[in-house]
């Protein structure tokens, strides 16, 4: 009984010992912490996610970067067959998921729902710039990768949110 008790004993002080790694998570979270995000970092967050989330139920995945002056959505899918119908569809797809006909390129609303993501309450975007989600909007591009590219049986295709125009390329 008393090795049991032991033993017991010896196994409880390993699972709350502090692992080797050496740091304290403590000090690991404070330092992140201390390190803020700008809301670039965060709307480009929240827009990978959207893009993400609804891709997840579509067979393909996505984020959101900049290049450029650009804000671009990549989603990609290693899964889904590399060709134009695919690329389209997951393009119209991420376009109607932001209230814009992927046929004319119009917003239903004055501005896409992706502009939202880049306000903030709050905050006077007008003071930035008049027409400030308007501008985010015409900022977004799409680009989306099909199947594995650099050998030419892959498929990426582009636009900007606000256009009708794709452009396809075998990679």
């Amino acid at each position: 009984m008393r090795c049991r008790a032991i033993w017991a004993t010896g196994l409880l002080i390993g699972i709350f010992a502090p692992s080797p790694a050496g740091a304290d998570p403590a000090s690991i979270i404070a330092h992140l912490r201390g390190t803020p995000a700008s809301r670039l970092d965060l709307s480009l967050a929240r827009l990978g996610e959207t893009i993400d989330a609804r891709g997840a139920t579509a067979g393909y995945g996505g984020f959101a970067d900049i290049e450029d002056k650009d804000i671009v959505i990549r989603a990609y899918s290693a899964t889904v067959k590399p060709d134009e119908v695919n690329c389209r569809r997951i393009l119209d797809r991420i376009k109607a998921a932001a209230g814009v006909d992927p046929k004319t390129g119009h917003p239903e609303d004055p501005a896409s729902a992706y502009a939202a993501l880049f306000r903030y309450a709050g905050e006077d975007e007008s003071k930035i710039d008049p027409s400030y989600s308007d501008t985010v909007d015409s900022m977004l591009a799409i680009m989306v990768v099909l199947g594995e590219t650099g050998n030419g049986k892959g498929m990426v295709c582009q636009s900007r949110l606000l256009s009708n125009k794709i452009t396809y390329q075998k990679q």
